[in-house]
């Protein structure tokens, strides 16, 4: 059986299904598979979105240019994460922003509207299985964006980074741990240009709050993180 059956029913969407089921399913939905070398151009914004799309290898990323012209990384997907989804159910279809590949990248597209509707015989179970699974992700996006609106929220960056690094501090239940993507991702996520952010990562780690290199933090005062986040 082909290898990628074997990652795809690795991946959120695909929990709980079969290799030979999901090999059905897809050839029932008329899934497909496409390569993008680094740098390609997956989507482009006002481009009408068909399909959603899994990443099988590689790491994607969404991109507009803010009001001062400068290029903002909007989110990032690696391997085994959906892209795409929120729109095509939204009912909005036009993409708001480029969708990049990152790496060499390896994407699966399927047509969730077809997903939803009745199968007939093939692999009814598993299809019921794929449109819980695809609910349960929606959800988690939903409070995800929840999430980053109220990081955004904080008056100042170093309060959002503060709760940028607790928050991975939780997941990862570590002190020691590596933020995914690069420091313009970063940025992105809190809002403001590399610049910016680098001049305070270097201001708080002076003060010894923890220490950062090549996206692998190890923080040092959790304390006064804890009281910066509060703010």
């Amino acid at each position: 059986m082909d290898d990628y059956l074997f990652h795809l029913t690795r991946s959120a969407l695909f929990a709980g299904v079969s290799e030979a089921d999901a090999a059905a399913l897809c050839d029932s939905l008329r899934c497909r598979r496409a390569f993008y070398p680094k740098g390609s151009v997956i989507l482009r914004r006002g481009e009408y979105v068909e399909r959603a799309g899994l990443v099988l290898s590689g790491v994607v990323q969404a991109e507009r240019n803010g009001a001062d012209g400068a290029l903002r990384i909007v989110a990032r997907h690696g391997a085994l994460e959906l892209f795409g989804d929120m729109l095509t159910a939204s009912g909005i279809r036009k993409s708001p922003v480029d969708v990049v590949a990152a790496e060499d990248t390896e994407v699966l597209f399927l047509p969730l509207s077809e997903l939803m509707r009745d199968g007939g015989s093939v692999c009814c179970e598993a299809r019921m299985r794929m449109r819980l699974n695809l609910l349960s992700q929606l959800s988690e996006k939903y409070w995800a964006l929840n999430e980053q609106l109220e990081l955004l929220r904080a008056p100042t960056l170093r309060t959002r980074l503060a709760r940028r690094l607790l928050a991975a501090r939780r997941t990862r239940e570590s002190d020691s741990f590596t933020l995914p993507g690069t420091r313009e991702t970063l940025a992105a996520e809190l809002g403001v240009n590399r610049s910016a952010l680098s001049r305070e990562l270097g201001k708080m780690m002076r003060e010894g709050l923890f220490t950062a290199r090549r996206g692998h933090f190890v923080l040092h005062d959790v304390a006064e993180l804890e009281r910066l986040a509060a703010q």
